[in-house]
């Protein structure tokens, strides 16, 4: 998704499946939604994605 190389991809999923588990805005992501079963996402693209919710929620 972002370009990054698979070094800490475990980490960075385990913080994905928890931000999908437990916020559904973070779940309805268009991002997130776009993922297969097979995709990755660094801890910087979740963190921005994130961040863009918060701001989505102060609104």
């Amino acid at each position: 998704m972002c370009g990054k190389k698979k070094l800490d991809y475990e980490v960075w999923w385990n913080k994905l499946a928890v931000g999908i588990t437990y916020d559904s805005e973070f779940q309805n992501n268009e991002i997130i939604c776009s993922m297969s079963e097979k995709s990755m996402i660094c801890h910087k693209c979740i963190k921005e994605i994130e961040k863009s919710i918060e701001e989505k929620k102060k609104q």
